[in-house]
C-alpha cells in the first residue's frame, strides 16, 4: 500500500509544516534567531521545512540522511556537518515525533 500524498492545503499539512518550522527555529543551525526582534523572520526556514514535512507525511518518518540530502540542496552542505551527527539524529527524533502528536 502506498502512502497518500498530502494536499498542501490540508490541516495536517499546515500543522506539520508549522511543527517542522518550529523545530528548525529551535535548532537554528546558522544562528539566525528567527522570530526575535534582531533576528530573521519567524518563517526563515519555511523553504527547507516544506520538503521535510512532505517526506515526513508521505513516508511516516525521516532519517538524518534524508534531511542531509534536503539540506544540501539548499545550503550545499549536509545539516549533520553544520550541527554534528548526534544533534542531527536528535533533531530527526523530534521531527518524527510530530507524526505521533498529529
Amino acid at each position: 500500500m502506498h502512502p497518500v500524498e498530502m494536499e498542501p492545503s490540508s490541516h495536517k499539512w499546515g500543522s506539520t509544516v508549522a511543527g517542522v518550522i518550529g523545530l528548525l527555529n529551535d535548532l537554528d543551525p546558522y544562528g539566525l534567531e528567527p522570530g526575535t526582534a534582531a533576528g530573521a523572520p519567524q518563517d526563515e526556514y519555511e523553504p527547507e521545512a516544506h520538503p521535510i514535512a512532505r517526506l515526513l507525511l508521505n513516508s511516516g518518518s525521516v532519517s538524518s540522511d534524508q534531511v542531509d540530502r534536503i539540506w544540501r540542496q539548499w545550503f550545499q552542505e549536509p545539516l549533520s556537518k553544520v550541527i554534528g551527527a548526534a544533534k542531527a539524529e536528535r533533531f530527526c527524533v523530534r521531527l518524527n515525533s510530530l507524526n505521533d502528536s498529529a
